[in-house]
């Protein structure tokens, strides 16, 4: 099976709005009116090639399949800050491979490689800052490894067998693993890994699990609906109780991200400019019990995947903003609702 097939199990095909035309537009300027007020900060650097690969698309869909009343995004991580906040992990694109590569979050400067090997998809760094699990693209499949944050490039498998496995992430005990494995074209179902038992569980439809420090029954995921768009669900894996949060009709909304102080929920979705002649991803902001929706990047240039500093006062996220040619860097922009 091609890579490209293979990869329409983690990325999402978004439904935009309906007959939405895309046009070329100048994603040179740092932000717009909309967004006046706010502080944004350039992270990374054109020369630190972020890895744009499979990231965004509205001419082609994930399969090739022309449609320009929708936008297709990779919905897994692929920015982390580290929990004490001094350090930003982003995926690189060089000589033909993905690797995760850290910097200093606050000056930037000279990044250092942290993965070694050819396709890295997406990251997440562990709650004590010691272990980045990571999927990697090989053998014709998706698999979640873990890796030293620090030193070091000793990995440890987890998936295993023909899966196609994204989005680990490890709870504060570093024991259990959740992640969500692909079953079929659309089909996404959140699963568990037991380090010390060796065992695997499946819970329930969703992906991009984000787990809620001091509840580990409790998460937040996506979730497909019939029509191909996604929603913003919270899910009891003991008690089986299920939440809806955000949906919006013609719109997509995914990659949840809580906030240090369980408040707030990041999240990637579908946007369209004043004109109505631009959709795009942006990034939006929503409080956990449903309310106070806002969206929080207007810029004609794709925002995605969105993670908090770990003070909760400032966000990261990977942008075109500032860039002529559209290239994508990693931004800050400060949180202030």
């Amino acid at each position: 099976m091609k890579k490209t097939i293979i990869a329409a199990l983690a990325a999402l095909c978004c439904a935009g709005v309906a007959d939405a035309k895309r046009v070329v537009t100048d994603l040179s300027e740092v932000y717009v009116p909309e967004e006046g007020g706010n502080k944004f900060e350039k992270i990374t650097e054109d020369a630190d090639c972020v890895n744009s690969e499979n990231l965004v698309s509205t001419a082609k869909g994930i399969l090739g399949i022309k449609n320009l009343s929708k936008i297709d995004w990779w919905v897994n991580p692929r920015i982390a800050v580290s929990p004490d906040g001094k350090k930003l992990a982003y995926l690189n694109w060089k000589n033909k491979t993905s690797n995760v590569m850290v910097k200093d979050a606050a000056r930037g400067g000279a990044s250092t490689q942290r993965t070694f090997r050819t396709n890295v998809s997406d990251f997440n760094w562990s709650p004590d800052g010691k272990t980045l699990c990571f999927t990697e693209y090989r053998s014709g499949h998706y698999g979640v490894y873990l890796i030293e944050a620090e030193e070091g490039n000793v990995v440890r498998q987890i998936s295993q067998g023909m899966d196609n496995d994204f989005s680990g992430q490890m709870t504060k005990d570093n024991n259990t693993i959740l992640f969500h494995r692909g079953e079929g074209m659309g089909n996404y179902s959140i699963w568990s890994y037991d380090r010390k038992k060796n065992l695997f569980s499946n819970y329930s439809r969703g992906m991009t699990p984000c787990l809620i420090p001091g509840n580990p029954d409790v998460i937040y995921c996506a979730r497909y609906t019939d029509k191909h768009e996604s929603e913003i669900w919270r899910v009891n894996l003991k008690t089986g109780v299920e939440e809806i949060l955000l949906s919006m009709p013609g719109r997509s909304f995914t990659t949840p991200r809580l906030s240090p102080d369980g408040r707030w929920l990041l999240v990637t979705g579908t946007s369209m400019d004043e004109k109505g002649k631009n959709i795009n991803t942006d990034i939006f902001a929503i409080r956990t019990d449903g309310t106070q929706f806002t969206q929080l990047t207007y810029h004609p240039g794709n925002d995605l995947s969105a993670v908090w500093a770990p003070d909760g006062k400032s966000f990261y996220f990977v942008s075109q903003r500032g860039s002529k040619d559209g290239v994508y860097n990693v931004w800050k922009m400060d949180f202030a609702l």
